[in-house]
C-alpha cells in the first residue's frame, strides 16, 4: 500500500476524526487550566505536567483505536475471527506511523524534563573567587531595636565592595527573594543551604555583633564559600552604641584591604585600614615623583599606623635620596615600636645590612623576600639591583628579569618601575658583553618607555661593540628631543665610555661638547670634570680649587682637585688634601673615601695602595655603579690584573 492509499484508508475508516477529537479536546482542557490555575493557587508548574501526561497518552490512544476500532474492522474483511488474520499493508503502515508518534512523544518528553522539571531551581552557578556573599550580621545585643545595625554593617560593606569593583555581590536581599520564590513551590527553605546550593559564592562576609561595658563590639570574618572554612577573623571592633558606624566603617575598611591584597604577596599581618591602603598604592603609582610619592606614604601610616607596607616604602625613599641617618632611625623606630612577623623581621635585616654596608647579607635577606614576592614589580626590580650593583653578579639578573614578570601583559608607558627594571637589565647585560642583545631590546624599549637612563646601556653597547657610526646616528636623534641638562649627563656617560675603550680623541669631543652645554646652564661641576677628564689638569684645577671652597666636604672634587695637582707636579699640595680626606670620614659612607683615595693612588701608579683602598671601598659597602670600579677610567690600566678581578669578586664567597 502506498502512502495516498493508507491516508485515503484512515479517512475512509474515520481515524483522522478520532485523532482530532484528542487534540481539541487536550487544547480545551489546557485553555481551562490556565484560566484556574492562578485563582485556585495551582502550582506553577501545572501546565507543564498536563503536556506531558497529553504527551504520553497521544500514542497511547493511538494505538486504542486500532484496539478497538480498526481492529474489528480487519476482522470483518477476513470474514472469519476465528481465523488469524494476515497482516494487511493497512496494518503495516499504521504501526509504523505510531511508531513514529511514540519517539516524537517521547523526545517531546524528554526535552520538557531537562528544560523545566530537571534541578527546577538551578540558578547560574559561578566558579569559586568569582562572587561575594554578604550576609546580615547577627544580632547578639537582646535588642531588636539593635537589628538595623545589622543591615548597615551589610549593606556599607556591600557599597564598599562594589564601589572599588573588587568583586561581585551576591546580597542579602536577593537571598531572601529566591527564597521565597522557592518556598512557595517546594515548601520551606534554609537560606544557608540555598546560598551553598544554588549561588555557590567564593566567599561569605558575616559577623555579629554584641554590647559589654557599654560598648558596642562588632566581629566580622570572610568563609569559603564551598567548605564554611575561615578565610580570616577580623579583630573585634568596638565603638559607642550611640554611633554603632564608626565600628561599621572600621570593619569594612578591614575587609575592603583583605579583599584588595588577596592574592598578592602582602607582608602584612592583619589587613590595613582600605584608605591607608589606597593611599599606598597612589605613592607608589607616584614612584618618580619625589615629594608627591612620599606624601602620600605619610598619608597611609597616618591613615593605618600599624600599616608596614609604607613605612617601608619610606625607608627605602630616603634611602634612595642617600638620606641614610634617616633611613637608620626609620629602621630603628620600627624595630622598637613594632610587633613583628618573621617576614617582616627579614625585611628590617635586609635594611640594616644595606645600612651597615654588608652587601652579602642584603642580598641573602632580599633573595628572601623576593621568594614571597616574585611577581611584584618594585621587589623583582630591588633584588635584580643588589645583585648587579651591591655584589656584582650581573649573571643572575636576567633570571630575576625573565623568570617570572610577564612583560609582554603590561602596559609598558604606565609602568613606572619598568623602566628601571630594563635598565639593570641593560647594564648586566653590558657586563655580559651581551652588546647585541642590549641594543636589539633597549632601542625599542627607549621608544616606548621616556626614561634617559634607558640611554645609558644602549651607548655603553655601541662603543664596547666599536659601533660608533652608528652611535653618532642615533645620538643625533637623540639630540632633537632632549633638553641641555639630560644631554649633559649623556655626554659625560658617552665620554667616560669612550675612554675605558681608548678611544680618548672621540671623548674628548664629547666632553668639549659637554663644556659647552654646562656653561650655558651654569653647571660648574660638570665643567671642571670635564676638563678633568680631557687631561687640562690646568684648567680642572682652577676650577676645582673653586668648587672645593664652596664643597669642602665633597669628596669627589677633591679627589681630583688632589689628582690635578699632582699632575701639575704640586705634590705637596696634592699629598696634604688627599690625607685630608680621613677627617671626612662619618658613618654611612659605605667605602666613598677608600675608593677616592684608591683612584689618586691609581693616577700615581701606586698599584698596592689601589687595590688597598679598593678593597677597602668594596668591604664597608661600595656600589658597583656604571661609572665605578671595572667601569672608571681611573682603573683603566689595573682592570685585567687578577688583585682588581678578586675585587670584583668580594661578594662571593659570602654567597
Amino acid at each position: 500500500m502506498n502512502l495516498k492509499g493508507f491516508f485515503n484508508e484512515c479517512n475512509d475508516k474515520e481515524v483522522f476524526k478520532m485523532l482530532s477529537i484528542y487534540v481539541v479536546s487536550s487544547w480545551v482542557i489546557l485553555q481551562v487550566l490556565a484560566l484556574i490555575a492562578e485563582p485556585l493557587n495551582f502550582p506553577e508548574k501545572s501546565l507543564t505536567y498536563l503536556i506531558l501526561i497529553l504527551l504520553i497518552g497521544f500514542p497511547i490512544y493511538v494505538y486504542s483505536i486500532w484496539k478497538f476500532h480498526l481492529k474489528k474492522l480487519e476482522l470483518k474483511h477476513t470474514g472469519d475471527d476465528s481465523i488469524k488474520f494476515y497482516k494487511s499493508g493497512f496494518q503495516k503502515m499504521y504501526f509504523s506511523g505510531l511508531l513514529v508518534i511514540s519517539l516524537i512523544s517521547a523526545f517531546s518528553v524528554v526535552l520538557i524534563i531537562n528544560t523545566n522539571l530537571t534541578d527546577s531551581f538551578k540558578f547560574e552557578e559561578v566558579e569559586s573567587n568569582n562572587k561575594i556573599a554578604v550576609q546580615v550580621f547577627t544580632n547578639n545585643t537582646g535588642d531588636n531595636k539593635l537589628d538595623y545595625v545589622g543591615e548597615i554593617a551589610a549593606n556599607w560593606i556591600i557599597h564598599g565592595i562594589t564601589e572599588n569593583e573588587l568583586a561581585k555581590v551576591i546580597t542579602p536581599q536577593t537571598i531572601k527573594d529566591y527564597s521565597s520564590i522557592i518556598k512557595s513551590q517546594v515548601g520551606a527553605v534554609d537560606p544557608k543551604n540555598l546560598l551553598k546550593t544554588y549561588f555557590k559564592p567564593g566567599k561569605i562576609i558575616s559577623g555579629i555583633f554584641y554590647k559589654e561595658n557599654n560598648r558596642l563590639l562588632l566581629q566580622g570574618s570572610i568563609n569559603n564559600g564551598s567548605n564554611d572554612q575561615v578565610l580570616i577573623s577580623f579583630e573585634t571592633i568596638d565603638c559607642d552604641p550611640s554611633s554603632p558606624i564608626d565600628c561599621v566603617e572600621s570593619l569594612k575598611q578591614r575587609i575592603l584591604s583583605y579583599l584588595s591584597l588577596e592574592g598578592k604577596d602582602s607582608a602584612e599581618e592583619t589587613p590595613p585600614k582600605y584608605e591607608a591602603f589606597e593611599y599606598n598604592l597612589i605613592a607608589m603609582q607616584h614612584y618618580d615623583e619625589g615629594s608627591l610619592h612620599l606624601e602620600y606614604l605619610n598619608k597611609a601610616i597616618k591613615a593605618d599606623s600599624n600599616y608596614f607596607d609604607p613605612k617601608i616604602n619610606k625607608i627605602s625613599y630616603y634611602y634612595n635620596n642617600g638620606e641614610f641617618l634617616i633611613t637608620d632611625s626609620l629602621v630603628k623606630e620600627i624595630n622598637i615600636n613594632s610587633k613583628l612577623s618573621v617576614r617582616q623581621r627579614n625585611i628590617l635585616f635586609l635594611w640594616e645590612s644595606l645600612i651597615k654596608g654588608r652587601n652579602d647579607k642584603a642580598y641573602h635577606a632580599q633573595k628572601k623576600e623576593y621568594e614571597f614576592t616574585y611577581l611584584d614589580l618594585a621587589t623583582n626590580m630591588s633584588t635584580m639591583t643588589i645583585a648587579l650593583q651591591l655584589v656584582n653578579r650581573p649573571g643572575d639578573v636576567e633570571d630575576f628579569f625573565n623568570k617570572e614578570i610577564p612583560m609582554e601583559d603590561l602596559v609598558l608607558e604606565k609602568c613606572a618601575l619598568c623602566g628601571y627594571r630594563y635598565y639593570i637589565k641593560g647594564l648586566a647585560d653590558v657586563e655580559l658583553k651581551k652588546y647585541k642583545k642590549v641594543i636589539d631590546e633597549m632601542i625599542p624599549i627607549s621608544k616606548i618607555i621616556e626614561n634617559n637612563i634607558l640611554k645609558i646601556p644602549i651607548v655603553m653597547a655601541y662603543i664596547r661593540s666599536k659601533d660608533f657610526n652608528t652611535l653618532n646616528e642615533q645620538y643625533k636623534l637623540w639630540e632633537l628631543s632632549m633638553n641641555k641638562k639630560d644631554l649633559l649627563k649623556l655626554d659625560m656617560v658617552i665620554g667616560n665610555e669612550l675612554l675605558l675603550a681608548n678611544e680618548n680623541e672621540r671623548a674628548k669631543m664629547y666632553f668639549n661638547d659637554a663644556i659647552m652645554i654646562a656653561n650655558t646652564i651654569n653647571d660648574s661641576i660638570n665643567v671642571a670634570n670635564s676638563y678633568y677628564y680631557i687631561k687640562d689638569y690646568q684648567k680642572a684645577q682652577t676650577l676645582l680649587e673653586k668648587l672645593n671652597s664652596e664643597y669642602p666636604k665633597n669628596i669627589d672634587i677633591i679627589v681630583k682637585l688632589a689628582i690635578s695637582y699632582h699632575k701639575n707636579e704640586k705634590y705637596t699640595e696634592a699629598d696634604k688634601l688627599i690625607k685630608s680626606l680621613d677627617t671626612l670620614r662619618t658613618d654611612y659612607q659605605f667605602g666613598k673615601i677608600d675608593y677616592g683615595i684608591a683612584q689618586y693612588y691609581a693616577e700615581i701608579n701606586d698599584q698596592i695602595n689601589t687595590f688597598n683602598y679598593l678593597l677597602k671601598a668594596v668591604a664597608e659597602g661600595k656600589w658597583f655603579e656604571p661609572n665605578k670600579f671595572q667601569n672608571d677610567p681611573h682603573f683603566l690600566k689595573y682592570r685585567d690584573m687578577q688583585e682588581f678581578q678578586d675585587i670584583l669578586n668580594y661578594w662571593n664567597q659570602f654567597l
